[in-house]
């Protein structure tokens, strides 16, 4: 039997296949290279390569959008006409990969972590696990699911970096900053290219409202994630969030325009990235220009297919579709949500518990309708988790609620939940000048 780069066994398979299978997981790894090419070069050199199938199966869901079910039913399909003589470990991702395709995420992440279990070292298992932990909202096995197999990684095990770089975000979304930094840079001085471990430190600084240091940390090091990287358009979103911060937005639209949204966005995970960035301007004043049209046309593209599959992506389409005014589109989305609630399937309770209230206060505040739109998001807003992102994503929803409350004329409510903000982030400047907006305009109203 032969096995990979950890040790881990595959029950079929060439030393060519698996020298594409590992590079693979390097470029999975590290968002440098495409790893669904790599593991189809893997899968021609031996068609009965199974881990290569459900390695592609695999990372193709991590993608979290509708369109790539074909494409991961057939390599289930592919894995399974040679299962035969799988082994309990590839059985193990066959069953992740199956409960993946039908929605059940979290009966997925049992089954990974069942393999990891018996195969501590399973590189994609483990990664695997560990974004889809992000997508459900899992703060505690994005931090524990890492801890479990740590011990059995070190400095001579290949992809370890990378393992640290999983423990310091998870560390960072369990609010333990000091301990995330640490392994972050720990992750760093082993592999200085870690554009995950640089993303780790980034949500530490900007959960602190460490702005100067973020800006420092992440420009100092762009050469490193920055070229080549699929995952540098979010690196390069922080990047904006802590230019946004101090109120410069010709800075905050220039990374936009040349990094974040240069053209239509390749996958929905940037585009979430780029309606976001653009609401949050919004929240802040800014004039964005014509680029909510181009997002929201991007949206409305992709309304047929992907509507309704994952919540959080909803909520990002609802933000463009109220930003620009169509409401056609915002009725189309909370139709193929309802349809979508009532499913049994992870998104199916991220929508009824998270998604549909979100879009739905969307909607109102779009028509100026700030108290409906503060009445659906408040009691929304400290389970939002469920429905996946980052503490630094959904802060989106906190600005959001405030603006609305403010608009509403409920400046108690907005400044209790500022308070949060002024609190966590005392050198941060933008919920000083939230606080102050709020202030002039009650003195202005008086």
């Amino acid at each position: 039997m032969r096995h990979d780069a950890r040790g881990i066994p595959v029950s079929s398979g060439s030393a060519e296949a698996i020298a594409h299978y590992e590079t693979a997981i390097g470029q999975l790894h590290s968002y440098v290279g495409d790893p669904v090419a790599s593991l189809d070069r893997a899968v021609a050199a031996s068609p009965d390569f199974i881990a290569g199938h459900l390695a592609k199966a695999l990372v193709l869901a991590t993608f979290a959008e509708r369109q790539y079910a074909p494409a991961i039913a057939a390599s289930i399909d592919a894995a399974r006409r040679h299962g035969a003589h799988a082994n309990d470990r590839e059985r193990g991702l066959a069953a992740a990969a199956q409960h993946l395709s039908a929605g059940a995420w979290h009966e997925a992440c049992v089954a990974l972590d069942a393999v990891l279990v018996d195969h501590p070292r399973d590189a994609l298992a483990l990664q695997v696990a560990h974004l889809m932990d992000f997508y459900r909202g899992d703060a505690l096995n994005l931090r524990n699911r890492v801890a479990r197999v740590l011990p059995y990684w070190s400095h001579d095990v290949p992809g370890y970096s990378y393992v640290l770089g999983m423990y310091a975000f998870g560390l960072e979304e369990m609010n333990q900053y000091g301990e995330a930094e640490e392994t972050a840079r720990a992750a760093l001085a082993l592999q200085r290219k870690d554009g995950w471990a640089v993303h780790a430190g980034t949500h530490v600084m900007e959960m602190q409202g460490r702005i100067d240091e973020g800006i420092a940390w992440l420009t100092s090091r762009e050469r490193d994630w920055s070229p080549d990287n699929g995952f540098a358009f979010h690196n390069y979103w922080h990047l904006a969030l802590f230019h946004l911060d101090r109120a410069d937005h010709a800075r905050v639209l220039a990374l936009y325009d040349s990094a974040i949204h240069a053209g239509p966005a390749p996958m929905l995970l940037a585009l979430v990235d780029a309606t976001a960035l653009l609401w949050r301007l919004k929240l802040d004043g800014a004039d964005v220009g014509g680029r909510f049209d181009d997002v929201a046309d991007e949206w409305e593209a992709k309304l047929g297919e992907e509507a309704g599959f994952y919540a959080f992506n909803d909520l990002h389409a609802a933000l463009a579709f109220a930003a620009t005014g169509r409401e056609s589109a915002i009725v189309r989305l909370l139709q193929r949500m309802a349809r979508a609630a009532e499913g049994q399937d992870a998104n199916a309770t991220m929508t009824r518990e998270v998604g549909a209230p979100l879009v739905r206060a969307v909607a109102a505040y779009g028509r100026g309708r700030y108290d409906e739109a503060v009445d659906l998001i408040a009691p929304v807003r400290d389970i939002a988790h469920r429905f996946g992102g980052s503490h630094a994503q959904r802060d989106l929803v906190s600005l959001t609620l405030i603006d609305a409350a403010h608009r509403a004329g409920r400046v108690s409510l907005a400044k209790h939940v500022l308070a949060e903000r002024l609190t966590s982030k005392p050198e941060a400047q933008w919920g000083r000048r939230i606080l102050a907006r709020i202030d002039a305009h009650a003195v202005a109203t008086q």
